[in-house]
């Protein structure tokens, strides 16, 4: 029997273009059994952890759109709106169904064939030569169409000569994109740990060029299949690894029965911070974001695929004419497969003008890219390194540390005047607020200030998301220091708690001409505010979140009623009656619980959509016909929405529980013409309509959770 060496010899001198061996049956003898069991086995793992969690993020998108967290997410500006939620699902889905198929395949055919196949090339091979007696001119042309297809195609696979400067360019290509998402994690993420770990993966896969060419530099396959393998691994912790490790974080406060976290989290400071920081990291923001996902993506499914060609062993199959064909180097696993018509990498090395300048590009590529690579890392490293070293000001409660900077940055900022024995004044707050970079801040919150006088150095927190006032007495907050889009183009939140307010009034820092329009979520509670500013509706704007809670409104600004938010509470407040125009713009949601109202408006002209709409703890016994068609399209904006009047502790709903007791036989309010029909049929036959459109159950009485507040920000008293 010939030696397998000389079989290999004659084989690769047999004639240009001819019978060339390729490097997958030389990976056959280079990997153990073993080994290339264990890989079988983590291809496997990959492609199903990777189908599962690309399928669940699918099915998440495809059902976020009309859920409560959904809304979370649009009044955040987090992410991208919400009738492109499906596209983002079918890109997902699409993914999914890739690496599910490469599972199935993988599996499928290992059974069929009764040995372990790593992908297509094994069960087909590559396709064989046409006879030239052949009578089919179409199918000739098919054929040799298919076959030059395929040896183009080898040129700059996994064993083609160009693969290296195929690799080089994609690495270049990746490498830009992964320090990007690194540089935006250092701005973003605050929890260090996740940060440590992607620079430290992003630092290795930039050394591994150097690495792995000076282990395996005598080996072309190991040395492709090892520079693959760390290039996968940081495709697969920045497509898949930090989204798991960031969702292991959140999954154990959700609340999948009402498809939301719970309320109180929203309002928790530092929770909050760190989920409007990553979950900018774990959902897609944009299109862009959307494509650089996808690229990460593919390219770990193309590595995978590569791997997968270079431990993939092969048996020569001869073409017409050719000698005996030599046995598999590995016959254990061997399937039958056609040598490629196309250069391979033991081309490489064989002599000719053309093979010799292609080795010579290779070469000077090697020596060109890996002290470049290397060299990258370093300044990643320094980078850094060099902000790890700057500590925060202690008043900081979430700290980042972003690239190139050279004062302390802070993404949550508590200025605690008890704490710090402080009053408030100017020129304390300004003296604790020059100690760091105001850019880098994004939350604010000032609690337990006696006498607060807001400083013009509030302008300079130009990425401000937050702005909370707790417990403390604002004596000044004037235009100079105000919230304008000019200063503050980001922010989205601004929560006045237990705040004194100077005569009662909004203060001029609240109500700029230049008012922020992000600005969606503005919550008012307990405060001694009276009214609102005649011009307000010009101001703020338009489709917010406004709750005003606990305070001293006697009527409805009509400012207020003008402004048509989308969603408003003015539970609590001594107001007696609510005009008819606050419920014919785009509001959504409306809470007048806990006030002196008997009754809602009788004409109402174009009613809002609302999804809900909360009277409990007031005297209302009965509802006006507007109601109805309201009732009947509920679950049209928001499909969690559980009810869509809450009635409880209020005359309707003593009466309407009496008649689900069979204590009566109707509402013991005054019929009253244009009175609603739903909500006055006591019939039994209406009993469902009725306990589907009214819930007299008890509810808070006011939206801002106010006890679990006072539990977060309150004054902490030491035990002795």
């Amino acid at each position: 029997m010939m030696p397998q060496c000389a079989c290999l010899r004659n084989r690769t001198h047999a004639g240009p273009g001819r019978n060339r061996i390729p490097s997958a049956e030389f990976a056959a003898a280079e990997f153990s059994l073993l080994g290339l069991r264990v890989c079988w086995l983590v291809f496997i793992g990959l492609h199903a952890f990777c189908g599962l969690y690309f399928a669940c993020m699918a099915l998440t998108y495809w059902k976020l759109p009309g859920t409560t967290f959904g809304r979370w997410l649009y009044f955040y500006d987090l992410g991208l709106p919400p009738e492109d939620h499906r596209t983002i699902s079918v890109v997902h889905g699409v993914i999914a169904a890739v690496h599910v198929s490469y599972l199935l395949w993988m599996i499928g055919w290992s059974i069929e064939k009764r040995q372990l196949v790593f992908a297509v090339f094994n069960v087909f091979g590559h396709p064989t030569a046409i006879s030239s007696d052949g009578t089919q001119k179409l199918t000739r042309r098919i054929s040799n169409s298919y076959r030059a297809l395929i040896a183009k195609i080898g040129l700059i696979r996994v064993d083609g000569p160009y693969f290296d400067l195929v690799l080089l360019c994609r690495e270049i290509l990746e490498t830009s994109l992964q320090t990007h998402q690194a540089y935006r994690m250092s701005q973003l993420l605050p929890r260090s740990q996740l940060n440590r770990s992607y620079i430290s993966l992003l630092v290795v896969n930039c050394w591994s060029t150097t690495i792995v060419h000076f282990f395996f530099h005598g080996s072309d396959t190991k040395r492709r299949f090892y520079a693959i393998v760390c290039d996968c691994i940081l495709d697969l912790v920045t497509s898949v690894g930090i989204s798991i490790a960031l969702l292991a974080l959140y999954l154990p406060d959700f609340d999948f029965d009402i498809n939301d976290f719970p309320v109180r989290k929203w309002y928790e400071d530092v929770w909050v911070m760190h989920i409007i920081s990553e979950l900018q990291i774990l959902m897609v923001t944009s299109w862009s974001d959307l494509a650089m996902r996808v690229v990460f993506a593919l390219s770990m499914i193309m590595n995978m695929h590569n791997m997968k060609k270079l431990l993939s062993p092969t048996m020569i199959t001869p073409l017409a004419g050719s000698e005996k064909s030599c046995p598999s180097i590995n016959r254990r696993l061997s399937v039958s497969a056609v040598v490629p018509q196309h250069p391979s990498l033991l081309a490489l090395n064989a002599p000719g003008t053309h093979r010799s300048r292609l080795k010579a590009v290779i070469t000077a590529e090697e020596k060109l890219t890996q002290p470049l690579f290397f060299m990258w890392g370093v300044i990643i490293l320094a980078l850094h390194l060099y902000a790890e070293s700057i500590a925060g000001p202690p008043q900081c409660r979430m700290q980042v540390k972003p690239w190139m900077i050279s004062e302390p940055a802070c993404s949550l900022l508590v200025l605690d005047c008890h704490e710090s024995n402080l009053t408030g004044t100017e020129a304390e707050v300004v003296a604790q607020w020059s100690s760091f970079d105001p850019t880098t801040t994004a939350g604010v919150v000032i609690r337990h200030c006696p006498s607060l006088e807001v400083p013009d150095i509030l302008t300079k927190f130009s990425r401000l998301k937050l702005l909370k006032f707790y417990n403390s007495t604002i004596t000044s907050w004037d235009e100079t220091a105000a919230l304008s889009q000019t200063h503050h183009p980001n922010i989205i939140m601004l929560f006045l708690v237990r705040v004194t307010l100077p005569d009662g009034l909004l203060p001029a820092g609240a109500q700029s001409v230049d008012f922020p329009q992000g600005l969606g979520d503005i919550e008012i509670c307990h405060t001694n505010l009276r009214t609102l500013p005649e011009d307000l509706d010009t101001k703020w704007p338009q489709l917010a979140s406004i709750y005003i809670e606990a305070c001293e409104l006697t009527e409805v600004p009509p400012s207020l009623a003008r402004l048509a938010p989308y969603d408003l509470s003015l539970a609590m407040n001594l107001i007696s009656n609510i005009p008819p125009r606050l419920l014919e713009g785009e509001l959504v949601y409306l809470h007048i619980g806990a006030t002196s109202i008997s009754e809602l408006p009788e004409q109402v002209h174009n009613a809002s959509p609302l999804e809900q709409i909360r009277v409990d703890n007031t005297n209302i016994s009965f509802f006006w016909s507007w109601i109805d068609p309201v009732i009947e399209s509920a679950g049209a904006v928001l499909s969690d929405v559980p009810t869509t009047i809450v009635a409880s502790n209020t005359p309707y709903c003593a009466d309407l529980q009496r008649i689900f007791d069979g204590e009566e036989t109707r509402f013991s309010a005054v019929q009253h013409d244009g009175q609603s029909t739903i909500l006055s049929d006591a019939s039994e036959g209406n009993w469902g309509m009725l306990k589907q459109a009214v819930e007299c159950g008890e509810w808070p009485t006011i939206l801002y959770p106010i006890d679990a507040e006072d539990e977060y920000n309150g004054i902490k008293t030491v035990q002795p």
